[in-house]
Protein backbone atom coordinates (compact mmCIF):
# COMPACT_ATOMS: atom_id res chain seq x y z
CA UNK A 1 0.00 0.00 0.00
CA UNK A 2 1.17 3.67 -0.56
CA UNK A 3 1.42 5.97 2.05
CA UNK A 4 -0.27 8.82 1.77
CA UNK A 5 0.95 12.20 3.58
CA UNK A 6 -0.68 14.16 5.73
CA UNK A 7 -3.11 16.91 3.64
CA UNK A 8 -1.89 20.55 3.93
CA UNK A 9 -2.82 22.48 6.93
CA UNK A 10 -3.29 25.73 6.45
CA UNK A 11 -4.24 26.89 10.04
CA UNK A 12 -7.97 27.83 9.94
CA UNK A 13 -9.55 27.99 13.33
CA UNK A 14 -11.44 25.03 13.27
CA UNK A 15 -10.61 22.37 15.90
CA UNK A 16 -12.00 19.46 14.10
CA UNK A 17 -9.81 20.18 10.89
CA UNK A 18 -6.68 20.80 13.28
CA UNK A 19 -7.24 17.37 14.91
CA UNK A 20 -7.18 15.56 11.90
CA UNK A 21 -4.13 17.07 10.62
CA UNK A 22 -2.69 16.14 13.58
CA UNK A 23 -3.78 12.55 13.55
CA UNK A 24 -2.66 12.13 9.69
CA UNK A 25 0.78 13.40 10.21
CA UNK A 26 1.28 10.64 13.71
CA UNK A 27 -0.12 8.60 11.39
CA UNK A 28 2.25 9.25 8.08
CA UNK A 29 4.83 9.40 10.89
CA UNK A 30 4.69 5.60 12.06
CA UNK A 31 3.77 3.94 9.17
CA UNK A 32 7.02 5.89 7.37
CA UNK A 33 9.05 4.73 10.18
CA UNK A 34 10.53 8.46 11.08
CA UNK A 35 11.70 9.49 14.47
CA UNK A 36 9.24 12.05 16.05
CA UNK A 37 12.14 14.48 15.51
CA UNK A 38 12.06 13.42 11.43
CA UNK A 39 8.41 13.60 11.67
CA UNK A 40 8.54 16.89 12.87
CA UNK A 41 10.89 18.46 10.58
CA UNK A 42 9.28 16.78 7.55
CA UNK A 43 6.01 18.03 8.49
CA UNK A 44 6.35 21.47 6.93
CA UNK A 45 5.85 20.51 3.51
CA UNK A 46 2.34 19.87 4.86
CA UNK A 47 1.84 23.30 5.82
CA UNK A 48 0.75 26.76 4.77
CA UNK A 49 0.03 30.30 5.49
CA UNK A 50 -0.42 30.86 8.96
CA UNK A 51 0.79 27.59 10.05
CA UNK A 52 3.74 27.32 7.98
CA UNK A 53 4.28 30.62 9.61
CA UNK A 54 4.46 28.99 12.87
CA UNK A 55 6.91 26.23 11.19
CA UNK A 56 8.94 28.66 9.73
CA UNK A 57 9.63 31.03 13.24
CA UNK A 58 9.88 27.63 15.87
CA UNK A 59 11.35 25.21 13.63
CA UNK A 60 13.52 26.43 10.92
CA UNK A 61 14.25 30.02 12.38
CA UNK A 62 14.72 29.26 16.38
CA UNK A 63 15.25 25.65 15.85
CA UNK A 64 12.89 24.52 19.18
CA UNK A 65 13.43 20.91 19.94
CA UNK A 66 9.97 19.57 20.72
CA UNK A 67 8.22 16.69 21.63
CA UNK A 68 5.73 15.42 18.89
CA UNK A 69 3.06 16.51 21.68
CA UNK A 70 4.58 19.92 22.71
CA UNK A 71 4.96 20.52 18.60
CA UNK A 72 0.77 20.52 18.15
CA UNK A 73 0.23 21.88 20.93
CA UNK A 74 2.75 24.58 20.28
CA UNK A 75 1.31 25.19 17.01
CA UNK A 76 -2.58 24.86 18.36
CA UNK A 77 -1.32 27.59 21.17
CA UNK A 78 -0.06 29.77 18.23
CA UNK A 79 -2.87 29.23 15.94
CA UNK A 80 -6.09 29.72 18.05
CA UNK A 81 -7.29 32.66 19.91
CA UNK A 82 -6.08 32.43 23.44
CA UNK A 83 -9.58 31.81 24.95
CA UNK A 84 -10.59 29.16 22.49
CA UNK A 85 -11.09 26.84 24.59
CA UNK A 86 -13.63 29.52 26.90
CA UNK A 87 -15.48 30.10 23.67
CA UNK A 88 -15.93 26.29 23.44
CA UNK A 89 -17.04 25.92 26.82
CA UNK A 90 -19.67 29.22 26.19
CA UNK A 91 -20.69 26.75 23.04
CA UNK A 92 -20.92 23.68 25.35
CA UNK A 93 -23.22 24.82 27.67
CA UNK A 94 -25.93 26.55 25.71
CA UNK A 95 -25.46 23.23 23.24
CA UNK A 96 -28.82 22.17 21.96
CA UNK A 97 -30.58 19.64 20.61
CA UNK A 98 -32.80 21.43 18.24
CA UNK A 99 -33.90 19.61 14.72
CA UNK A 100 -30.79 17.25 15.30
CA UNK A 101 -30.96 13.28 15.64
CA UNK A 102 -29.93 11.67 19.67
CA UNK A 103 -26.33 10.17 17.83
CA UNK A 104 -26.05 14.11 16.15
CA UNK A 105 -26.97 15.53 19.08
CA UNK A 106 -24.36 13.56 21.29
CA UNK A 107 -21.09 14.27 18.88
CA UNK A 108 -22.22 17.91 19.07
CA UNK A 109 -21.53 17.51 22.17
CA UNK A 110 -18.43 15.09 22.42
CA UNK A 111 -16.49 17.17 19.68
CA UNK A 112 -17.44 20.56 22.05
CA UNK A 113 -15.81 19.10 24.62
CA UNK A 114 -12.87 17.22 23.56
CA UNK A 115 -12.05 20.87 22.16
CA UNK A 116 -12.57 22.41 25.67
CA UNK A 117 -10.51 19.46 27.43
CA UNK A 118 -11.90 19.27 30.91
CA UNK A 119 -14.86 18.39 30.28
CA UNK A 120 -15.79 14.40 31.54
CA UNK A 121 -18.34 11.69 30.85
CA UNK A 122 -20.54 12.62 33.60
CA UNK A 123 -20.69 16.92 32.46
CA UNK A 124 -21.69 15.68 28.95
CA UNK A 125 -24.59 12.92 30.31
CA UNK A 126 -25.90 16.27 31.84
CA UNK A 127 -25.51 18.41 29.50
CA UNK A 128 -27.51 15.56 26.96
CA UNK A 129 -30.18 15.66 29.37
Amino acid sequence: LKHEPPFTYKGEIQAGLFKKWVREVREWIVRGRLTPNQGIKLSGKYLAQSAYNFYERDILDLKKRYTLTEYFESMFDYLFPPDFRMQQRDKFDVCTQEKKSVRDFLRKLKNLADTVGNIDDRDIVLAFW
